[in-house]
């Protein structure tokens, strides 16, 4: 297990399922976790699934609107004190046609829910975390780029642009750990079943507290694949 006692961890997406996970390992390593979302009520409902703990600091603001990341980005930094890691849990699955019918005005839509708002975090976030010896960012991307099912295109292209937007990052940064998390489906709270390879949301987290950690300190620029035999 990871020791983050005393850093501070921003999670991006940590009110959906599989960020939940990540949240939950990141707080049983001993973090404070900032999670931001745009409706309070799904901030409690975490805050109770999690138990209240005390290192949960929620911020409410919406990271894809004009100028969302960055007051999301300050508050943290305002409430916990310090920024030493960022995971990037943004985006979601789409499956509702063939490309060739996806109207435009959907096109532009998932792009900026799966694309522009990563784009729209690191750009907030990356400056903060160089402020701090040590620090993380870290990218969850669904290993659609890699696996395309019919259908579900757009997921196949986002998740492919978000590997580039990684790529382009850990390239250019030299002061902050730059990774990704590049997975296949996971077991959540809303899947809790499935094939015996996949892993639950909090074996995820388990990956992104090693990397936000000391033990994960010599990963960078990685694109690591989460599997059963646990990270290090």
């Amino acid at each position: 297990m990871a020791d983050l006692t005393g850093r501070v961890a921003l999670v991006a997406g940590g009110a959906g399922a599989v960020g939940e996970g990540i949240v939950r390992a990141l707080l049983g390593a001993g973090a404070q976790v900032v999670v931001p979302s745009r409706n309070p009520d799904r901030l409690a409902e975490l805050r109770t699934r999690l138990g209240e703990p005390a290192g949960l600091h929620g911020v409410i603001g919406d990271i894809g609107a004009p100028g969302g990341a960055d007051g999301v980005a300050a508050a943290a930094v305002e409430q916990a004190g310090r920024l030493d890691a960022a995971v990037a849990a943004v985006g979601g699955w789409w499956q509702q046609s063939d490309l060739v019918d996806v109207t435009p005005s959907e096109w532009q839509r998932v792009l900026e829910n799966n694309l522009t708002t990563h784009f729209l975090l690191l750009r907030a976030v990356l400056p903060r975390l160089r402020e701090e010896q040590g620090s993380s960012y870290q990218f969850v991307i669904g290993d659609s780029a890699d696996s395309p099912v019919p259908g579900a295109s757009l997921s196949t292209v986002t998740a492919a642009a978000v590997l580039g937007l990684f790529r382009a990052a850990a390239a250019e940064e030299h002061q902050v750990r730059v990774n990704a998390l590049y997975l296949a489906p996971v077991l959540t709270r809303n899947r809790p079943t499935g094939p015996a390879g996949w892993l639950s949301a909090e074996e995820v987290g388990a990956y992104a507290a090693w990397l936000a950690g000391d033990s994960g300190a010599a990963v960078r620029g990685q694109v690591v694949r989460p599997d059963k035999n646990g990270p290090g």
